[in-house]
């Protein structure tokens, strides 16, 4: 399974996420892509616009980010969370080394 890492370290805003999502992934559809959280159910859960192919996704560094943007970091959690075992999409939110 292909692994991408998503390093958070650096994300502030909600674009900036997104800009990094669309930079790293290169999914299907980026150009009609959300950049939203539904969005992102969307494409992961049923392979909609922004869907990244079979993946896991590595959201590396989020201790600060989940500071920085509660709202965003709680709705990634919930959807790393609620896909199913049998998705070919997996997230993992891991915090810093230090």
């Amino acid at each position: 399974m292909k692994k991408i890492i998503l390093d958070c370290a650096a994300v502030e805003t909600d674009d900036d996420f997104w800009s990094l999502y669309c930079k790293a992934v290169q999914p299907d559809g980026s150009n009609i892509f959300g950049r939203n959280l539904e969005a992102l159910w969307d494409a992961v859960s049923a392979g909609g616009p922004g869907w990244p192919g079979p993946c896991q996704i590595e959201l590396m560094n989020v201790d600060e980010f989940a500071k920085r943007n509660p709202r965003l970091y709680a709705g990634l959690q919930r959807i790393a969370k609620d896909l199913p075992e049998s998705s070919c999409v997996h997230i993992v939110l891991t915090k810093s080394l230090m």
